[in-house]
Order: structure tokens, then C-alpha cells, then sequence
């Protein structure tokens, strides 16, 4: 094995360090070489963290000025849950850089660093790396998916007038959700769910996937001492692209994303934010609130199914919340027609099923 292809064996096996971790992104190790010895190493460690090649420039430090770079997979050239890798490589002073696989998911990178005066050279244990990103590559292949959960009474509400709801459904009804999220690669709610109910989204299990969760926040309004933000998994907040400041609570605080979304368009279409989130890579996601959300989600057709658990509950009141807010519909021929619905007793509860698209 020849001294190139030495150094992008080392990042591939830099890169396995990342499973388990990274969840829908891929497998990524790089290597920064200098007067033939390695002065930095770095893999994508977890999801939303820093890619591979930002982690091996900050090992390297100053000694990455005039040296070349091997990583498994194309440098990315656009802003997503970080800013774009080119730009950490060219500011870094790389001298040149290798890369085994073309990223069809990236556009502009090779051109932007030899525009910049890097010297690009791809191909190296392809093969090798391909596998190593195998899942990767089939899931930039599946299509987006996006489902409605809510747990309500008999007459349809999720909440008291005073907001109260737990809890509505029984554990059996509970447990089926957690199994349900692990499903997803997202699990979103809107603020005012997430303001009352102060929810872990998690799967509660040690034996499930967590899926990353996203919560719409415009304003920033969320104590960041919530579960939401405890650090043992990623959370996207989707804050209002006006605001220019992020407040100091979220700033490197570990687990969170921030993504600015235009929220004007947002409240047009729905899918304004799906579209952000499948350019995270989050292709699969579960909205699970509140009603509000659930109206704005359904009536953009963003919604491919429901899963809907009814608790033979019944509390009334014009003020309690239903679990579809909104205008809603003028006349009946306008509304949503749930197709191939399937009904399942859980417990004392029922489970219905059913597609919208």
C-alpha cells in the first residue's frame, strides 16, 4: 500500500469511530499530513457536531497551514447544521486535498477549492469508503415521510382549557409511541407543547434508536434548562431567520442545533420546514404537536399518515384544545379524507391508523 493510500486507510478507520453516533449522516474520517508524518486526525463524531475535517484542522492546529488532507468523502460547500467545510479548509491554509468519494448530496466543492488555489485529487480506496457510508448512500435514495401522533379523548380534544393532559392515553398506548418514534428520524413539536409539557421526546429505552428532536421555537422562548436541551441527544431549534443573535442560553451548548427557517413562508406552507429538515438529512418525520402544528402540517398536504390514539375519555368545553387547530375548513367537501384507516384496541384505548396522501 502505497504512502496516499496508507493515510486514507487510517482515516477510514478513523471514520468507524463515528457508528452509532452520527445517526443519518455519514460515516466520515480524515487526516492531515505533513513532511509525511500525521499532524492531525478527526471523524464525525456525533450528529450536529463538527465533520470530520474541521476535527482533524483543530487537532493539527497552525501545522495544518500547507499540508494535505485525506478524508473518506467529498468536503461539503454548503451551510446546513454547520458552516461549510471548503471554507474551514481554505481559511486553514490546506495545501491539498484527497478525498475517496464524490458526495452527491454536496454541489461546488471541488470547484471552490481549486478556485482558492487547493490542489484536489479524488479516488483513493473508493471502493473501501463507499462501504463504509453503504446505509448512507441508500438513504439519500428513500423518499421523505412525514406522520402526524396524537393522543386525545373520545371527543377529540389533547388538553384541558386549562392545558392539562397527562396524562390522556394509558402506558400501553404510551409505549406503543416510543416504539413508533424509534421509526423516525425526527420527532418535532411546536413551542407551546413544548413551553407546557416540558417533553423528553425520547423512545425511553435503552433497546431503541433515539431520533433527533426538533422543536419550533421562533422566538427563542424555551428555558434551556428543559429536557429538551439536556445534552443527551441533538435538538434542532428552528428559530426565526430575522433574528440575528442567538441568546447566549443555547450558544455552545452541547446537543444543540440552531436553524434560522423563514417563518412568513413557514406559515404558508408547511413544508417550508420539512424542506429544512430533509436538507439536515432528516427524511422521517414525526410531528407530534401541538394543534396548531398538526393544522399548519396537514392542510400544506405535508402529512403522508396519522397515528391517532383515542382514550375513552370525554372532557368538553369549548376552551379545551382540540387536536387540529386552525381555521379549518369552510365546507366538508374541503376537508382531509383519511384513506386505508385501521382501527386497533390498545388497552382501553384505540389506535387508528391511516394515510392522507
Amino acid at each position: 500500500m502505497n504512502g496516499k493510500c496508507k493515510y486514507m486507510q487510517i482515516a477510514i478507520e478513523l471514520a468507524k469511530k463515528g457508528k452509532g453516533e452520527v445517526y443519518v449522516n455519514p460515516l466520515v474520517g480524515c487526516v492531515i499530513v505533513k513532511n509525511n508524518e500525521i499532524v492531525g486526525e478527526g471523524w464525525h463524531q456525533h450528529f450536529g457536531g463538527n465533520h470530520a475535517e474541521v476535527n482533524a484542522i483543530i487537532d493539527a492546529g497552525s501545522d495544518a497551514k500547507g499540508a494535505d488532507l485525506y478524508v473518506t468523502l467529498e468536503p461539503c460547500n454548503s451551510y446546513g447544521k454547520k458552516p461549510p467545510c471548503t471554507h474551514v479548509i481554505i481559511n486553514a491554509g490546506i495545501k491539498r486535498v484527497y478525498y475517496a468519494l464524490t458526495d452527491n448530496n454536496v454541489l461546488g466543492s471541488r470547484e471552490i477549492l481549486i478556485k482558492n488555489g487547493v490542489e484536489v485529487y479524488k479516488g483513493l480506496l473508493q471502493k473501501k469508503s463507499k462501504t463504509l457510508i453503504r446505509d448512507y448512500l441508500k438513504y439519500l435514495k428513500s423518499s421523505s415521510k412525514v406522520s402526524v401522533k396524537a393522543a386525545m379523548t373520545l371527543d377529540g380534544k389533547i388538553a384541558t382549557y386549562s392545558y392539562d393532559s397527562k396524562w390522556i392515553t394509558s402506558k400501553e398506548s404510551r409505549d406503543i409511541v416510543h416504539k413508533i418514534r424509534a421509526q423516525y428520524d425526527a420527532v418535532l413539536v411546536g413551542t407551546n407543547t413544548a413551553l407546557r409539557d416540558n417533553p423528553f421526546l425520547t423512545t425511553h429505552s435503552k433497546n431503541l434508536k433515539n431520533p433527533v428532536r426538533v422543536v419550533i421555537d421562533s422566538k427563542f422562548k424555551l428555558p434551556a434548562s428543559y429536557h429538551l436541551f439536556d445534552a443527551s441527544l441533538p435538538t434542532v431549534i428552528l428559530y426565526d431567520s430575522n433574528i440575528k443573535k442567538i441568546p447566549a442560553k443555547f450558544l455552545n451548548k452541547k446537543g444543540i442545533i440552531p436553524v434560522p427557517f423563514d417563518i412568513n413562508a413557514a406559515k404558508r406552507d408547511f413544508n417550508v420546514i420539512i424542506k429544512k429538515l430533509n436538507f439536515l438529512s432528516l427524511k422521517r418525520i414525526l410531528i407530534e404537536g401541538g394543534s396548531e402544528v398538526i393544522a399548519s402540517a396537514l392542510f400544506s398536504n405535508a402529512v403522508d399518515d396519522i397515528y391517532f390514539f383515542i382514550a375513552p375519555k370525554i372532557i368538553g368545553g369549548k376552551d379545551a384544545i382540540p387536536v387540529v387547530g386552525g381555521a379549518g375548513v369552510e365546507k366538508i367537501s374541503k376537508s382531509l379524507n383519511v384513506k386505508n384507516m385501521k382501527i386497533k384496541k390498545i388497552g382501553s384505548d384505540l389506535f387508528v391508523t391511516g394515510q392522507i396522501k
